[in-house]
């Protein structure tokens, strides 16, 4: 039970994009353990502290920072506790140069990661960026523009066995990280080998820093989910509660298409539609599986148990807490009309984007 909220930094940031609060690895990947990191015995010397969380933030959607919890004293703890199975990296200090990692119990398979670690934070252990491990691992990367299925599919890919994770948060804060320091690609690989899933889910904001993000692996496979920009839209108001404007929409939607052209003239895109999955087809997703070097298959019967769940479930972003907000054609027509004249006419027509 929290005992209180403490008092948010002036520099607490939230997302730009409130509207859309919105394990078997794969084959040839090893993660760093306890036992093989190189880290550790080049780093024997580096201190970790542990310290017990005394408060933590009331926020359910703001970027994870660390001023998100008020501790108690720490005390050294030996490097491997990085490595322990309750342990998951949650957010930078940049100013301190350490990574924040928080003791929780199980939360694997938490609809939002990030959310799962702030609610359930039993200590904050820090660890200095150079006690991190190195970046050996390359995980799939899912980036999308929010409010288009990721989060089911990323259930798909749980069912079939894959450790599929959903927004680790600190990838959102690096990528608002201004300016970009030249470390922060090979810091935020390094914070990656604690968080051993093959699959990542990215918060939408990930797409304003698509580079730092994938750059920081060897080999990452990196994925990106779309869907028609006028149902978008109108799943963004339903979550906002009526309180989205047509032409500030349709900007935050080519904001986020922008890391599209970065990321296809570096890496081999795959790029998935809704109105592809939404229906959640076993052969449509096990083909995922295999572009993505995982063994791992799941049967029709398991995507429909999948699917006669709500993905969001339990969160501000449940089905339940948006039925209340009808369909708004007006709204739609305003947005057809404001997106008609942002689209990015070169980049769809280069990537031949299909919907968009």
């Amino acid at each position: 039970m929290r005992a209180g909220r403490p008092r948010a930094s002036v520099s607490q940031r939230k997302s730009s994009l409130p509207l859309l609060i919105r394990y078997p690895s794969r084959p040839g990947i090893i993660f760093a353990t306890a036992r093989d990191s190189a880290a550790l015995r080049k780093n024997r010397n580096v201190t970790l502290t542990e310290h017990p969380v005394r408060l933590r933030i009331d926020s359910r959607i703001s970027i994870s920072q660390p001023a998100d919890f008020i501790l108690e004293a720490g005390h050294p703890v030996d490097p491997s506790r990085m490595f322990d199975p309750d342990v998951s990296p949650y957010c930078f200090d940049f100013d301190d140069r350490k990574l924040f990692c928080v003791a929780t119990p199980a939360i694997s398979g938490a609809v939002f990661f990030y959310q799962a670690q702030r609610q359930h934070a039993r200590s904050v252990i820090k660890v200095p960026f150079d006690a991190l491990p190195e970046a050996t691992a390359s995980p799939t990367l899912m980036y999308s523009i929010g409010r288009c299925g990721s989060t089911l599919l990323n259930k798909a890919f749980e069912a079939a066995g894959v450790h599929a994770v959903s927004e680790p948060d600190f990838y959102t804060q690096a990528a608002y990280r201004q300016p970009a320091d030249p470390w922060l690609r090979e810091v935020l690989g390094r914070a990656a080998q604690l968080l051993p899933y093959s699959v990542v889910k990215l918060r939408a904001d990930c797409c304003y820093a698509p580079l730092l993000i994938a750059g920081a692996f060897h080999a990452p496979r990196v994925m990106f989910v779309l869907r028609d920009p006028v149902d978008w839209a109108a799943s963004l108001r339903r979550l906002s509660q009526n309180t989205v404007d047509p032409d500030a929409t349709a900007t935050i939607l080519r904001a986020l298409l922008a890391a599209l052209d970065p990321l296809t003239r570096h890496y081999a895109v795959r790029i998935c539609y809704y109105e592809d999955f939404s229906n959640l087809k076993e052969g449509y997703v096990n083909d995922l599986l295999a572009w993505m070097g995982s063994g791992a298959r799941v049967s029709q019967a398991q995507l429909a148990e999948v699917a006669g769940k709500d993905a969001q479930e339990g969160t501000t972003y449940a089905r339940d807490a948006v039925k209340k907000v009808p369909d708004d054609p007006a709204f739609r027509e305003a947005f057809r009309l404001a997106w008609s004249k942002l689209r990015p006419v070169e980049l769809i027509d280069r990537l031949q984007l299909r919907l968009i």
